[in-house]
């Protein structure tokens, strides 16, 4: 690298690339994290790809990798609730596989002047989405992609192939205006334009008729969320803290926590009948709400059964059952039909970073009743596709999610939940500690909102859809990625193929042409002496 790299950047003759670079970096942090502006999803791409041109592959190559670096950092270092050195660490590891789409542009724009180009940004930016997925699905829900939740008739292409679809518009969108710019007049500049018309015109047909259909509506059911607040006890209460995340606790700590513990119930199962009495047919609790040492977990899940018996209502609640000196707890869910039985145990497959919990082994658990087809799955499961994608194969018709999450991490989280009822035809209920908890129909509709601190009972009722729709994406799976991937590598295949016969036929040249073979000479006979 050469030292006059930065110098050269921020002297007085470059203040308009500086300035253009802030830009650059001002739109790409507000883009996502903390601030989330959805519109500048679309424009950043666009000023990165255009940075591209103000210099050789190396500048800036260069100044967009520190940008993705430094704005990642600022995005998420008050909402990932980490610390500074992993959340620089992320932003490392996340900006060296994104800043790969930026590389392959550059060198297939300098060398093919051809509309193939945008389409091959796109392909390998979905792939480079795809691989941050395969390390960690948590950090994949944290993508440009969910801050257009809300852009419903876009949003509803997840149905056809996941995110994976929208990511490669947004992309293509922006790589698509740039060579345009470049090719304003001309022949070639109409037949894009048709082409991306074409593309733009089916996704949102599509969109406008999956927020359509199906056109008859169907009943609904009252569904009851309920949340304790018990994440404050957990990790605040010295007693509960030193029996459920140490092994130095005494025999009155265990006992004072299992007292606590019992209030935090008895308040469960008092709003669970509360609920039931005004009408809710489906009653579930958020995550971590069912706290409770092993020994007691029996008589737990007995009172639950009588309840939900009682009320006649579907009861699932949410455990997290601590045994005494053992590392790893149980985060799971148990659902009771209305005679008393249990339907289903689930166990918390996607852990988020440090927590403590037993693995579950991905397979969903769901059952009939008479309100659809219902399944739960534990907040950060959200996260994984393939997990939730289940939901969509068995013709579930509503998840309800336990949660638990922070005050800046809730909005995140929910925009995940949101999409993967989109992607699978599934209405969404999720219930949380400590933030926001949400419904959402198939589409992606809001159909009820609650917050954590705002809210007097913490409790949210929705009436949700009893039955879902199909959708593609759950049986087609990762196509879309998998096959931008197979482009992406051929396409480099074959540019490295045509550079080598290039430079195979610029030597026979060279060595064949009389005159230059004499240039050769005479500049050999030249050094030599």
């Amino acid at each position: 690298m050469k030292a006059a790299i930065w110098p050269e950047i921020i002297s007085i003759k470059n203040s308009g690339t500086a300035l253009y670079i802030v830009v650059c970096a001002l739109c790409y942090i507000l883009a996502n994290g903390q601030w989330g502006i959805p519109v500048f999803a679309w424009i950043y791409p666009f000023l990165f790809l255009s940075l591209l041109k103000k210099g050789e592959i190396l500048k800036p190559v260069l100044i967009i990798f520190l940008i993705y670096i430094i704005g990642f950092f600022i995005q998420w270092i008050n909402v990932l609730g980490v610390g500074p050195l992993t959340c620089l660490a992320i932003a490392i590891t996340a900006s060296c596989i994104k800043i790969f789409p930026y590389i392959a542009y550059q060198k297939f724009n300098g060398s093919e002047d051809c509309f193939a180009v945008t389409i091959l940004f796109s392909a390998a930016m979905v792939t480079a989405e795809y691989v941050i997925y395969l390390i960690y699905p948590i950090l994949a829900g944290l993508s440009d992609v969910y801050t257009q939740y809300q852009n419903l008739t876009l949003i509803n292409l997840s149905s056809l192939f996941g995110v994976y679809g929208i990511i490669f518009v947004m992309y293509w969108t922006s790589a698509v205006a740039i060579w345009l710019c470049e090719h304003r007049e001309g022949q070639k500049s109409k037949k894009a334009i048709i082409i991306y018309a074409i593309a733009m015109g089916f996704v949102f047909m599509y969109g406008i008729a999956m927020l359509n259909l199906p056109i008859t509506k169907s009943n609904t059911v009252r569904i009851a969320s309920i949340t304790v607040p018990v994440k404050e006890l957990l990790e605040n209460d010295d007693d509960v803290y030193k029996v459920f995340y140490s092994n130095s606790f005494s025999a009155e700590n265990l006992a004072t926590t299992k007292k606590k513990l019992s209030q935090v119930h008895d308040e469960l199962f008092k709003k669970t009948i509360e609920e039931a009495k005004a009408g809710a047919k489906i009653i579930f609790w958020s995550e971590l709400n069912g706290a409770v040492m092993q020994e007691d977990e029996a008589r737990l899940i007995t009172h639950a059964a009588e309840i939900a018996k009682q009320q006649n209502i579907y009861l699932v609640i949410s455990l997290l059952t601590k045994t005494p000196y053992e590392k790893y707890k149980d985060n799971k869910v148990v659902a009771f039909n209305p005679q008393g039985e249990i339907l289903s145990e689930f166990f918390k497959t996607v852990r988020s970073p440090g927590e403590l919990c037993v693995e579950g082994t991905g397979k969903m658990q769901d059952f009939p009743s008479e309100f659809g087809r219902l399944t739960s799955f534990i907040c950060s499961d959200m996260a994984s596709s393939d997990l939730v994608n289940q939901a969509g194969r068995d013709n579930v018709d509503i998840i309800m999610v336990p949660a638990s999450d922070w005050k800046e991490m809730s909005p995140i989280a929910i925009k995940t939940a949101i999409v993967r009822g989109i992607e699978n035809g599934c209405a969404v209920v999720r219930q949380t500690n400590m933030g926001i908890s949400i419904a959402a129909d198939y589409s992606g509709r809001i159909l009820s909102r609650s917050d954590y601190y705002t809210s007097e009972s913490m409790n949210m009722v929705s009436e949700i859809p009893i039955r879902g729709r199909f959708t593609v994406y759950p049986y087609v799976g990762n196509i879309l990625p998998w096959g931008c991937t197979v482009y992406v590598v051929l396409s480099l295949l074959n540019f490295h193929r045509k550079n080598g016969i290039k430079r195979n036929k610029n030597n026979a040249t060279n060595w064949t042409d009389p005159q230059k073979l004499g240039q050769k000479s005479n500049n050999g006979w030249q050094k030599g002496n």
